[in-house]
């Protein structure tokens, strides 16, 4: 299976779509608000830091202090992980 992130699309009502390629077809995940965004992305105690106002953590290194863009470079450069939801 070939997979590649194609970025972020904010929708109304605070909703995020993400947005891959999939052996060729486009697929896309719907997350329901920021906090579920980021779950995708955070681990179990980065989450909870993110959420006491602790912000986010470095990404290899580098601070990101937009959750939306945090999210874009760390799926984008794990985006193989995220095969296993587009498994039949």
């Amino acid at each position: 299976m070939t997979i590649k992130f194609e970025g972020i699309d904010l929708i109304p009502a605070d909703g995020y779509i993400l947005n891959f390629i999939v052996d060729g077809k486009d697929e896309t995940i719907f997350c329901d608000g920021i906090e579920e965004l980021m779950s995708t992305v955070l681990t179990e105690d980065e989450w909870v830091d993110w959420l006491s106002g602790e912000g986010l953590p470095l990404l290899n290194g580098e601070k990101i202090n937009d959750e939306v863009e945090f999210a874009e470079e760390y799926i984008d450069k794990t985006a193989d992980d995220f095969c296993v939801l587009f498994e039949n």
